[in-house]
């Protein structure tokens, strides 16, 4: 065999290398994104009959990405660490829940309840949690006394959302938009407003505060003036 021949059969050995090593990532791919349709699918149906469901299973580290959870009820559920990332979760019920480390980027919370739920580390960037308006009456989100340590809600849209004694220790609102929100008694240590894009007609009475660096003045001049204790007027004694 002359050189030219080798050379060849060099090049013809590594196009059949290449294509080999092509058609193997292809396959993994597609056998990965099945498997991961599968387990979604498997996922949401067992979410999905929870409530209604005998057996009360751990729903942890479920992934219902982009699923319609709407008017499905999760109290007390186990779903910590589970992905809700861009579900719908419209009225859905959460009240005391497990829900660590949760994953609600982009979710659409629409008139959904977390009444004492157990939030803390989970992602609401870009969620929109807002109130559903009907007819006959209006849902509010409701996360009365849930605790939301170190979560973050960076570019979410709340509105008149009921907050009221949640905990929001070291809490992240960069860039969110919060309208029309009831913190009453809710505890804001160290949670971050700084960067807030919008933030106005809140309620803010009694709640706990630390660090005016992490407010833009304008806000921490709003919750200092709602909670200016009245001063008592000393009658004289005639």
């Amino acid at each position: 065999m002359n050189q030219i021949n080798w050379f060849q059969a060099i090049i013809d050995l590594l196009q059949a290398i290449i294509s080999g090593i092509f058609v193997g990532v292809v396959i993994y791919w597609l056998d990965e994104r099945r498997a991961l349709r599968d387990r979604r699918l498997s996922d949401f149906r067992l979410a999905s009959n929870w409530f209604r469901s005998e057996s009360k299973i751990s729903l942890r580290n479920f992934d219902l990405t982009g699923t319609n959870l709407a008017g499905h009820k999760f109290i007390k559920a186990n779903l910590e660490d589970a992905l809700f990332v861009n579900a719908d979760v419209w009225e859905t019920d959460f009240s005391e829940a497990n829900l660590r480390g949760a994953n609600f980027t982009n979710a659409q919370l629409i008139g959904t309840k977390l009444i004492r739920a157990t939030v803390r580390g989970a992602k609401f960037s870009k969620a929109k949690i807002l109130k559903k308006e009907s007819l006959d009456n209006e849902h509010l989100p409701d996360f009365t006394g849930a605790d939301f340590q170190r979560c973050t809600f960076i570019g979410a849209q709340l509105g008149n959302a009921l907050m009221m004694d949640s905990i929001l220790i070291d809490t992240d609102f960069s860039n969110a938009i919060v309208m029309n929100c009831d913190f009453t008694n809710a505890n804001l240590t160290g949670s971050k407003w700084k960067k807030a894009r919008r933030v106005e007609n809140c309620i803010w009475k009694g709640v706990k505060f630390d660090n005016q660096e992490n407010f833009p003045e304008h806000l921490w001049k709003e919750i200092k003036e709602q909670n200016i204790k009245p001063v008592k007027k000393v009658r004289n004694a005639k």
